[in-house]
């Protein structure tokens, strides 16, 4: 038999040979749009509960938002993100309990919720779909962050001596979130 006898029957033997059996599972998925959505939102909502503290007229409290709202939308990534977070802080500067306004510790969570969704959105597009169990990860450690944010900013807020119900609120949403992930099912 010659080489070239050889190779073809190699060759042939090669494909009569049957392909593995490969099985692949999927579980729960998020699509990315509601990830990309969810990070518009909360840079809109991070800028916007900036800019409700301040004496701003309303256009402009507007304007900001929007703005910061279409850039997450178009360009979504962390840059908008930090950007939201950089304009808040620079709003509460303007505040009317300046120079430190308590409110920077309840907005740290929403701040730090930001950022972590605006590094989800850049990660994905519009049609692709995320496991819930690539979200879990690092669930834990982001709801160990928010809760612990969520309570130093309570403890300054009720030590400040301004109403704490929109707080409560806010940190019982948190708590919940946390018993949820922490707790077996």
């Amino acid at each position: 038999m010659s080489l070239r006898a050889e190779v073809h029957d190699w060759v042939r033997r090669r494909r009569e040979r049957p392909l593995p059996v490969v099985r692949v599972g999927h579980g729960p998925v998020v699509p990315g749009s509601v990830l990309r959505l969810a990070a518009v939102c909360a840079v809109a909502g991070l800028v916007w509960a900036g800019a409700a503290r301040t004496t701003l007229v309303a256009e402009l409290e507007v304007a900001a938002v929007a703005g910061m709202a279409l850039w997450a939308l178009v360009r979504p990534g962390t840059v908008p993100a930090h950007t939201a977070v950089v304009l808040t802080a620079l709003l509460l500067l303007g505040s009317t309990a300046a120079p430190f306004d308590p409110a920077a510790l309840w907005l740290a969570p929403a701040a730090y919720v930001a950022v972590r969704l605006g590094w989800w959105a850049g990660q994905v597009g519009w049609r692709t779909r995320v496991e819930v169990t690539a979200l879990r990860r690092t669930g834990s450690r982001d709801l160990v962050l928010l809760g612990l944010a969520v309570a130093v900013g309570g403890a300054a807020w009720a030590a400040s001596g301004a109403t704490v119900a929109g707080l409560a609120l806010v940190g019982g949403g948190a708590l919940l979130a946390l018993a949820w992930r922490v707790l077996p099912r």
